[in-house]
């Protein structure tokens, strides 16, 4: 039988130095995917790798925990002994429900937070397009994504949305005022959006913005009127910039002691992991380094109401790992090949037996039997090609739904709820 493990670790269980030695780079994600894939014994992985977790979620025959924690010991350069210090393992059903809890942001440093969703299911995609999930991973995925949606939809888990980027927001207001300050964004991700969106609703000035793909962020510089700066030309940004919000996926920093102007105070919010400031940047007088560690207690003061919601959420996600269970014994493939087999050699039974009482008088017994033979015969024939093609069904990512829509069709489903496609529904 398969084993589903996650192993990984997040904010609470490792200092930002070790989150940042561990993280993948996006722009290798398929080496990085496939390398895990091609341990022995690993049928399926799927890596999430954001500012606060990096985890990977496989499937594998036998116990192959040691192998992909010597991998993740050789990627971060930290010795195996000491990385399993800060890492935690989750296996089958548990793993399912961690991942649900992931989803649904129960497992984030800023609960509710809505932008680990979209950090999974970008990881999914990922695994998808890689061709490294399979039959576990597209199940848990989906119902984890119908978990989360679940959570969203019947508490209020999320009002108020705090993010880290607002978590900045709020640490810098501790020693000073936002209004009027100019603010320089170096990359595109969703929290250096979220930023913007903040400190330009808290009267700061959206002055400039950079990337390293300057066309991604063209649609922020006109919504805000900025100017629009390479990376090549990051020093020349920061003439005349109070802040700088820094979420950028680069392996090596991107902000250089010599690119800080020595004519005024400047505020550097660096949330990216690995961190995109330089080495002993915050220790010029000038400076003020905010990072991702420095926002744990702003977090936590602004969670009270959510801590709240978060014991009505854990309670639908137990509800959901139930109907996760239900739901693979359902669509398990022996159980829908029994049954369409069992339902047809019904139906043959049948129309044999009106056959015999409407020529009992005129067929001799061997030439029944060769008729029973025959049916038989064609039976199996007749469905042989379908019932290999569901085993393919469910290697694809949308195999799940193919089942279920083919138990429709023979009438052996006890579901009446809608069938959905997830790509269709997350394009």
């Amino acid at each position: 039988m398969n084993q589903i493990v996650v192993v990984g670790t997040n904010h609470k269980y490792s200092p930002l130095s070790i989150r940042e030695k561990l993280a993948f780079d996006n722009e290798k994600l398929d080496r990085y995917l496939h390398e895990i894939k091609s341990i022995d014994g690993i049928k399926e992985v799927m890596i999430v790798s954001t500012c606060n977790r990096v985890e990977v979620l496989y499937v594998s025959s036998g116990d192959r925990l040691d192998d992909v924690v010597g991998y993740l010991s050789k990627h971060s350069g930290i010795e195996k002994d000491e990385l399993e210090k800060y890492l935690y393992v989750k296996r089958d059903i548990e793993a399912v429900k961690h991942l649900f809890r992931v989803a649904a942001s129960l497992d984030s440093m800023v609960v509710g937070e809505p932008q680990i969703l979209g950090q999974l299911k970008e990881a999914y995609k990922w695994s998808v397009e890689f061709y490294t999930s399979g039959v576990e991973i597209n199940r848990i995925m989906r119902r984890a994504f119908h978990a989360a949606k679940a959570v969203k939809t019947k508490t209020e888990i999320s009002k108020g949305a705090v993010s880290i980027a607002y978590a900045a927001l709020l640490k810098i207001k501790e020693f000073t005022s936002i209004e009027g300050k100019r603010v320089l964004s170096i990359g595109n991700s969703e929290m250096n959006r979220l930023a913007c969106k903040h400190f330009f609703e808290n009267g700061a000035v959206i002055s400039k913005l950079a990337n390293r793909t300057t066309d991604n962020i063209k649609d922020l510089a006109e919504q805000y009127g900025a100017e629009i700066f390479p990376l090549s030309r990051l020093k020349e940004a920061f003439e005349g910039i109070d802040i700088v919000v820094s979420s950028t996926a680069a392996m090596e920093p991107v902000i250089l002691k010599e690119y800080i102007p020595q004519d005024r105070e400047i505020i550097i919010v660096d949330l990216a992991v690995p961190p995109d400031s330089e080495k002993g940047i915050g220790e010029l007088d000038n400076v003020r380094l905010i990072n991702i560690d420095d926002l744990k207690s702003i977090v936590e003061s602004s969670l009270k109401f959510r801590r709240k919601q978060s014991e009505l959420a854990e309670r639908i996600i137990d509800e959901e790992i139930e109907a996760y269970k239900e739901y693979v014994e359902s669509l398990d493939y022996d159980n829908v090949i029994r049954e369409l087999r069992l339902r047809a050699e019904r139906i043959r039974r049948l129309e044999l037996h009106k056959f015999k009482k409407m020529y009992k008088n005129s067929i001799d017994e061997e030439l029944l039997e060769g008729i029973d033979r025959l049916t038989k015969s064609l039976l199996s024939k007749v469905l042989h090609e379908p019932t290999m093609n569901i085993k393919d069904f469910l290697n694809h990512p949308e195999g799940d739904l193919y089942i279920e829509l083919l138990k429709r069709v023979f009438n052996i489903s006890s579901s009446k709820k809608d069938v959905r496609c997830f790509f269709s529904e997350n394009n």
